[in-house]
């Protein structure tokens, strides 16, 4: 798929005017744009390697699948934002498969590994971006893991309703509990009856599909 109207997100990059003419020309001629689905499957240990992709529009989610089947939500990015998850066989410092999937309808610009790979050999501040990418979302992998580790699952899923009020300005978390619980690393269970204690206390109301949350204040206060 060729670039297309998106090629002018090119000098945005932020080592663009970095690169030397000739790096320009191979980043203008390799790089694509790709659709993926609502749910579906970018990148895991079992799909070749794409290449580090800037989100044009919708978001995705990574994180690990246990042998089990459990789901462990790692982080999130969103529209203008990178990953090199999906760079792993490029960046031999990620030593652990993620799975990263689209979280709703997303378009993103693909750096191919092929080409990721080479600029790395050959341009340092290239090099230095990525790592400073990498470091960013190893900041977020533990930063998740402190929160299971030692935060109370209320302040947990209170953190969780709060940031997501944050991000998207509404009062509605439109999502299943299935969904918040694999976003949280916790079962359906466990959040249906926090839900409920928290509907107890009039900081949420509980819909089909949905969370309208009545109180922040109150939310706030349980952090």
């Amino acid at each position: 798929m060729s670039l297309g109207p998106f090629s002018h997100f090119l000098p945005n990059l932020p080592f663009w005017q970095k690169l030397s003419p000739e790096e320009k020309a191979m980043v203008s001629d390799r790089c694509v744009t790709k659709r993926f689905g609502k749910n579906q499957m970018i990148h895991n240990s079992k799909t070749s390697c794409l290449g580090i992709i800037f989100i044009l529009s919708g978001g995705i989610r990574v994180g690990l699948i246990s042998d089990e089947g459990r789901e462990i939500t790692l982080y999130r990015a969103h529209a203008n934002e990178f990953c090199v998850s999906t760079a792993s066989c490029v960046i031999h410092q990620l030593t652990f498969e993620t799975q990263v999937t689209a979280e709703e309808d997303t378009t993103a610009l693909v750096i191919p590994a092929a080409l990721c790979a080479k600029l790395m050999d050959t341009n340092i501040h290239v090099r230095a971006f990525i790592f400073e990418k990498e470091t960013e979302r190893y900041s977020q992998t533990i930063w998740a893991i402190q929160l299971m580790l030692f935060k109370r699952f209320d302040q947990r899923l209170a953190s969780y309703l709060i940031s997501t009020f944050e991000s998207t300005g509404k009062d509605e978390v439109k999502k299943t509990q299935e969904e918040i619980a694999r976003d949280v690393n916790s079962a359906r269970e466990v959040v249906a009856r926090m839900l409920q204690e928290f509907a107890a206390k009039g900081l949420v109301e509980i819909k089909r599909g949905r969370i309208r949350l009545r109180d922040i204040d109150g939310l706030k206060k349980i952090l």
